[in-house]
């Protein structure tokens, strides 16, 4: 195999057994591969080749815009002193972070751990500022979290703040007062407006607005037997059942 030596004299060679002077550049003259050599291996190692073919930098395959290493061996950028960059993405060491002015790195598929259950998201040092996450759930180790997009539930270690209307399960959640006599009873806040007749709003215009009084009003009807009314039973010491008959229905309580 005949090949010419770009710098230098340009003699025809025997390939497979000269040796190239080391940094010198030769021209396999059969399969148009450009070549290097070290002034040790016979042929040298290619770097490029020509009409598409694959060429070899070392152990490094360059095929058109493909590198790729030998099987099983990592594929290593270095940048001494600096940084890698790859499309706008920069690489430094263990961060990655972006080139230009991009709000952000975009991932076009789904983010999933290598392992189960063994991974954090953030730290208790460095947490994420807000999540955003469409109305679908969140899942909690099997239990399920979902929104319909309205409402504001708030977590503190005095406890949970629910938005008005919250349920547990199918029954509403009472009230509690505010107050140190009403703090253990069921109450019904009711909104109290004040206009100097200046301004007219819709109903949904003022629920939206905050109070300038808010009253608290007794939730319940004391006069009416919860137990009963549910449609189950009770039997009093005397043998007759407890009855939601009422008489006497109190029509507004304070």
């Amino acid at each position: 195999m005949a090949f010419r030596k770009l710098v230098g004299s340009y003699k025809d060679y025997n390939l497979s057994t000269h040796i190239i002077e080391a940094g010198y550049l030769a021209v396999d003259v059969d399969t148009g591969s450009l070549r290097i050599g070290d002034g040790v291996t016979p042929g040298g190692s290619a770097v490029a080749g020509g009409g598409g073919s694959s060429s070899s930098l070392g152990d490094l395959t360059a095929i058109g815009s493909t590198l790729s290493s030998p099987s099983n061996a990592d594929l290593t950028l270095t940048s001494s002193g600096g940084n890698v960059v790859i499309e706008g993405i920069r690489v430094a060491g263990t961060t990655i972070s972006t080139e230009d002015s991009s709000p952000g790195i975009e991932i076009a598929g789904n983010l999933i751990p290598s392992q189960d259950g063994v991974f954090q998201l953030g730290s208790q040092t460095r947490r994420w500022q807000t999540a955003y996450l469409s109305a679908e759930t969140i899942d909690l180790g099997g239990a399920t979290i979902s929104s319909d997009g309205t409402g504001t539930v708030s977590i503190a270690a005095s406890g949970a703040v629910l938005p008005v209307g919250s349920k547990l399960n199918q029954n509403p959640i009472s009230i509690m007062g505010l107050t140190g006599k009403t703090a253990v009873r069921p109450v019904q806040n009711v909104k109290v407006f004040v206009s100097d007749g200046s301004s007219t709003f819709t109903d949904a215009q003022l629920l939206a607005k905050d109070p300038d009084l808010n009253l608290e009003f007794n939730a319940t009807v004391e006069t009416i037997p919860v137990y009963t009314e549910a449609g189950q039973s009770f039997t009093l010491s005397n043998g007759s059942a407890l009855s939601d008959q009422v008489t006497d229905v109190t029509l507004f309580q304070f």
